[in-house]
């Protein structure tokens, strides 16, 4: 199931970020959405099957809202949920941890995949980055090497030329 909060009230970046920490929110929050409304009413709750199709909406403390939520989730399962489900739950290479880097910056993230030194990790708010993890402590480096298995670490045998954006904490 996938989470995405519609911010439509027009708040200022900070005063999302304020509310997302607040409330201890862990899933993506937009701003600014376009398209049909389909409400007035704030909250408000719209839950899509797995081809994509609006089966219902209103608001959440509505007793029909579990009902559609169990139903479009009992869909998924029915539909299979191999590895070509793209509803199949991804199996991460190290469930969500605080990592420390070298300098004893901390941060709180998931490692999803690992391509030579460069991890694939995702913040609690669903955001991902790539992050070399030559630059984390002994200990997270050993913990990655321990799950990944033997060539963790290891360089690609190509070099990408791209620019490398990578996220310092």
């Amino acid at each position: 199931m996938v989470l995405i909060g519609a911010e439509v009230q027009g708040s200022s970046k900070e005063a999302i970020e304020e509310m997302v920490e607040d409330h201890g929110l862990e899933f993506t929050i937009t701003k600014g959405i376009s398209g049909p409304s389909l409400s007035r009413g704030i909250p408000h709750m719209a839950v899509f099957n797995v081809e994509g199709e609006l089966v219902y909406h209103g608001h959440p403390s509505n007793p029909d809202t579990e009902k559609a939520i169990r139903d479009a989730l009992k869909e998924v399962e029915e539909e299979g949920g191999g590895a070509d489900d793209p509803f199949a739950r991804p199996t991460n290479l190290v469930e969500q941890r605080e990592w420390t880097n070298a300098d004893g910056r901390k941060m709180t993230a998931t490692l999803l995949s690992l391509e030579g030194t460069t991890g694939k990790f995702r913040f609690p708010n669903g955001r991902q980055f790539d992050y070399d993890i030559s630059n984390l402590s002994d200990d997270d480096q050993a913990l990655i090497r321990d799950k990944a298995g033997d060539s963790a670490g290891e360089e690609p045998a190509e070099e990408d030329e791209e620019d490398e954006d990578r996220f310092e904490f």
